[in-house]
């Protein structure tokens, strides 16, 4: 399931998909490690497949 952080971290991602964990995490406010952690999880939990367009 998806917090509120998850999806501001999802729109971060969908604005500036080449963003890196550090850039999001201050873009966010919130630590790197958490960052990290839940790109992670999403990527593991197929939310995020991807960082750049499907063509």
């Amino acid at each position: 399931m998806l917090d509120a952080l998850d999806v501001d971290l999802l729109r971060a991602l969908h604005d500036s998909p080449r963003a890196g964990v550090l850039e999001l995490s201050r873009t966010l406010g919130v630590a790197r490690g958490t960052v990290a952690a839940r790109l992670d999880r999403m990527e593991r939990d197929g939310v995020v497949t991807g960082y750049g367009p499907d063509v």
